[in-house]
């Protein structure tokens, strides 16, 4: 019995970690094609924190990005699931 427990704790945390990277993937690449659609460069992602609203599980992003190849600015994206719920930039300085 201890046997099946310890089986499927392992089974549970190699599912908690696929379902992090598929996240962190999936981030990269949209956030990749927003700042392509935004005429932006993106230079960093990392996941930052989680965050209980509204009865949902949220992951925050922070991502940093640069919009005339000198200034580094710092956006949020914010995921449930595999599902984007919002996106945050700063007010950009003219060029």
């Amino acid at each position: 019995m201890t046997e099946l427990f310890a089986i499927l704790a392992l089974a549970l945390l190699a599912a908690g970690y696929w379902h992090i990277r598929r996240q962190s993937e999936f981030a990269y690449h949209w956030l990749k094609r927003y700042c392509r659609q935004q005429d932006l460069q993106l230079l960093t992602l990392y996941r930052y924190r989680y965050r209980w609203r509204q009865g949902r599980l949220l992951a925050q992003f922070k991502f940093e990005f640069s919009h005339d190849g000198l200034q580094r600015d710092e956006g949020d994206l914010w995921l449930h699931g595999l599902r984007v719920v919002d996106v945050s930039l700063p007010v950009l300085r003219e060029r």
